[in-house]
């Protein structure tokens, strides 16, 4: 155990991942790995320098023959508290369409989530260990996933941490033996349908074969990969600004590409959204947007907006109320719109809504486009419905409701990327409204 437990404490030091007075709650699924984890983080807890705090977290997801009886005993052993929840996975995977093993994976960790936050843990503790780095790195090789999957799975991420990953399989399996501790084997490890388990069972033995050590380097070379993908990832932060969705355009186009599409990427990650939605090409398709402007749909209801010099993302929610606009600055959504009163020459910014005040004879306001609305453009024959010249510009539905239309009364007066009503055009001589609108990546009012 006193080599385990090295291994365990160096890993937690070296990574940070107990802070004085944390609690941990540690997933534990009653197989070798996690039962080990369970062990290892109890008995560091009582002669590690600084104090915390150590509770089981088990899901019981249905499979036939698991008894978490001897999960219960060694909790009892161990002094620790054990929570225990039950999943119905296949239900979970018909629900979101997707196959039982991700569907089990989600199942965990919104546990692992929940009841993280209900106990107060500060930190989640799973049983990933160097074997299931190696077979990561692998699986993530051939799928193509670039510089980040190749490094593997990170020691910590966010509140997850992984106490075992410089662990190999050889000596969770020798401990448990030594010390007979009893476990549970979950019989779906045993089907090579399952990618992970046709790699364990046999990709994983013939690359042991053709090199001895082979899960070893493979784990070695994840690190060093992740050592440099973090390296690049602080050089793209650089053109970033520091917090908020929105990104300057010409800063963003001025880096070089594979340090733009990954500040795109760290920038995407700051969206309430799932990573695993995104892929390389949405990246791709942000990088194209800062070159001819407009609006992109993005995973999970979020979409970017790129006009004049900013670049902004936005979050999923639902359609924003109309808001009545004031002299100054107002915010609408992610949008902030400037409004002051000109005489004679007026902004010509693409930017920048100009409306003659002669025309304004009722309040101004900006909202979401509605049923009905059109206006009649310079040098067009008739009126045409705002949804229709939305269309045109190449604005999918999902985002009509996301651009400014600028109204008077119940009048569209002005669609923001799309332009003026006739009936509002300035006078180069009299008074006129400018409007501009920017993007600030904020949600300042719904």
């Amino acid at each position: 155990m006193q080599h385990i437990l090295g291994q365990v404490r160096r890993c937690v030091e070296d990574y940070h991942m107990i802070e004085a007075g944390d609690k941990v709650a540690v997933g534990v699924s009653g197989g070798k790995d996690s039962l080990l984890t369970l062990t290892a983080l109890a008995r560091l807890r009582d002669f590690y320098p600084i104090p915390f705090q150590v509770e089981a977290i088990t899901l019981e997801t249905g499979t036939p023959g698991m008894s978490f009886d001897a999960v219960a005993e060694l909790c009892r052993e161990l002094d620790v508290p054990l929570t225990v929840e039950r999943a119905d996975v296949p239900a979970l995977a018909r629900q979101r369409g997707v196959g039982l093993e991700e569907a089990g994976r989600m199942a965990r960790y919104d546990f692992f989530r929940r009841t993280a936050d209900r106990l107060g843990a500060q930190r989640i503790a799973t049983a990933h260990h160097a074997a299931d780095q190696a077979e990561t790195v692998v699986l993530n090789l051939v799928r193509g996933t670039g510089m980040q999957g190749l490094a593997g799975i990170p020691p910590v991420r966010g509140r997850i941490v992984r106490p075992l990953l410089e662990t190999s399989r050889e000596e969770i399996e020798t401990y448990l033996e030594t010390h007979r501790l009893s476990h549970v084997e979950d019989e779906t490890n045993r089907d090579t349908a399952l990618r992970r388990n046709l790699l364990r069972r046999e990709v994983m033995p013939r690359l042991a074969e053709l090199h001895d050590g082979a899960a070893a380097n493979i784990c070695r070379t994840a690190e060093l990969l992740r050592q440099e993908d973090s390296f690049l990832d602080a050089l793209a932060a650089a053109y970033l600004p520091q917090e908020g969705l929105s990104a300057g355009r010409q800063r963003l186009r001025s880096a070089p590409e594979v340090l733009r599409l990954r500040a795109l990427r760290l920038l995407a990650e700051r969206l309430p959204v799932g990573k695993k939605d995104f892929t390389a090409a949405h990246y791709r398709a942000l990088s194209d947007l800062l070159e001819g402007g407009g609006m992109l749909t993005l995973p999970a209801g979020a979409c970017a907006v790129c006009r004049g010099q900013t670049l902004t993302l936005l979050p999923p929610g639902p359609p924003l109320a109309p808001v009545v606009l004031h002299p100054g600055k107002n915010f609408w959504g992610e949008y902030t719109i400037s409004v002051r009163k000109t005489a004679g020459n007026f902004s010509r910014r693409s930017d920048t809504i100009v409306l003659n005040c002669d025309k304004i004879d009722g309040a101004l306001s900006v909202g979401p486009y509605t049923g009905g609305q059109r206006l009649t453009l310079p040098g067009s024959r008739g009126g045409r419905s705002v949804k229709r010249l939305l269309a045109d510009r190449g604005v999918p539905p999902e985002l009509r409701q996301r651009v400014p239309v600028l109204c008077v009364g119940d009048r569209p007066a002005a669609v923001w990327g799309v332009g003026t009503d006739m009936e509002f055009l300035p006078e180069e001589s009299g008074q006129n409204m400018e409007i501009t609108v920017t993007t600030n990546g904020g949600n300042r009012n719904g």
